[in-house]
């Protein structure tokens, strides 16, 4: 039985590919954003009558914050830029990725997710449709939109103050493949200090044995990092 062909809107650009690339030039601001956000969320914290758990008035608090944070994080000088979506509400960041000769428009949305929780939204607002919905016969393409749409989901720490892990995870609905990025290791989280797991400090990679060296699970290769995967 045929596979069902998944292109990304006019290409067959390669999706591991993309997230390869978003990280390899994204990976440190979004990181220097992401510390500027624990500073937000350390302030939040002390807020009287405050709830860290709650998903959604961190979320609010977060999407607020975000044009500050990013001016300090000096998004602008690495391409990125926030934009305000009057629909919706909320903030987005935009930029351009070139892969295999060709620039795309990407556009994040921050998202909490992980072991403790975090908003329902299951795919990013500029999102065409909802393939779910759609037929998946065998042979069936399904056209992806032609922007790239990701998620940057950060997975809080057990204090909420801090973000423990973060990935760049396709948000279109197509799947959900997902990759993680890597804070730099010269800079600590601003958020409240705990113990990191014992596999290491938070927010360093998991290492998991590898099938035929490095592999993407669908079968294409990686790169020596090797740690993009499609998501269940």
């Amino acid at each position: 039985m045929q596979d069902v062909k998944m292109v990304e809107g006019d290409s067959d650009l390669n999706r591991d590919n993309a997230l390869l690339a978003a990280r390899e030039q994204f990976e440190a601001p979004i990181w220097a954003l992401i510390g500027e956000l624990e500073g937000t969320l350390a302030d939040f914290a002390k807020v009287r009558h405050v709830d860290l758990g709650d998903p959604r008035a961190t979320g609010s608090v977060l999407n607020g914050a975000l044009p500050d944070a990013a001016a300090a994080a000096s998004l602008p000088d690495h391409g990125l830029s926030v934009d305000y979506c009057e629909n919706g509400q909320s903030n987005k960041i935009t930029g351009t990725l070139p892969i295999e000769g060709k620039d795309y428009t990407v556009c994040f949305e921050l998202h909490l997710a992980g072991p403790r929780g975090g908003t329902s939204k299951a795919a990013h607002q500029f999102a065409a449709y909802d393939i779910e919905r759609e037929p998946t016969l065998p042979g069936f393409e399904v056209e992806a939109p032609s922007d790239l749409l990701f998620f940057i989901a950060c997975h809080l720490s057990g204090t909420g103050a801090s973000v423990a892990r973060a990935y760049l995870k396709f948000a279109d609905k197509v799947d959900q493949r997902k990759i993680e990025i890597h804070r730099d290791s010269a800079s600590e989280a601003t958020g409240v200090a705990e113990p990191g797991p014992v596999d290491g400090p938070s927010g360093t990679k998991v290492t998991l044995k590898k099938v035929k060296g490095d592999e993407f699970k669908h079968g294409s290769e990686t790169d020596k990092r090797g740690d993009a995967a499609s998501s269940s």
